[in-house]
């Protein structure tokens, strides 16, 4: 899967630097009101500072629509 990475440059040090981490276990991101299964949170890390940059869920094609 290619994603496009959606920062370039680190906004509180100016680096360039950017890496990819995953936040698993307590941090996932359920699609369910009282469920257990859920979704990664796909992190965007500053390699120089290390800021967090920018976050998303691994897979949102799993959360229903809002109607």
């Amino acid at each position: 899967m290619n994603h496009q990475i959606p920062v370039k440059q680190c906004r509180y040090c100016g680096g360039e630097d950017i890496r990819v981490g995953w936040q698993h276990d307590e941090a996932l991101v359920t699609f369910k009101k009282h469920g257990w299964m859920g979704n990664r949170l796909r992190l965007y890390i500053c390699g120089r500072c290390g800021a967090i940059l920018y976050q998303c869920v691994a897979e949102p094609h799993k959360f229903p629509q809002v109607k």
